[in-house]
């Protein structure tokens, strides 16, 4: 059974729970708008100016395979590298108009939106 060490230094505000259910959040938004998670098949092709002519897909799949990745982390209590990975998904939402600023920083104060109800769950 995985166990999920909670952060010791990051203030109690923040939990593990709480960065879970923005991951999941953000991996729902992008598989609901049809992505597939995919990482860069070479990182350093992606950097430097040409970063805004990476088409729209490439970056948004890239976002979820982030979003995948940086739950893994959490759940191993890499806090420090996910909470800097969880910063540049959002940055790749809001510069890709998935969320607005002001919904990111919502998210970012536990306003989060409901989970949606699973049919035969309560």
């Amino acid at each position: 059974m995985d166990v999920t060490r909670e952060p010791f230094s990051f203030g109690e505000e923040f939990s593990t729970e709480h960065s879970l259910r923005m991951l999941e959040l953000y991996c729902r938004t992008l598989k609901g708008m049809g992505y597939v998670a995919t990482p860069y098949p070479d990182m350093d092709e992606r950097l430097g100016g040409r970063t805004f002519q990476t088409p729209r897909i490439d970056t948004l799949s890239h976002a979820l395979w982030m979003c995948d990745q940086t739950v893994g982390f959490v759940q191993l209590g890499r806090f420090a590298k996910a909470y800097r990975w969880i910063g540049t998904i959002q940055g790749i939402l809001f510069m890709n108009g998935v969320f607005s600023l002001r919904e990111l920083k919502e998210h970012n104060r536990f306003e989060l939106p409901p989970r949606p109800k699973m049919p035969g769950r309560e």
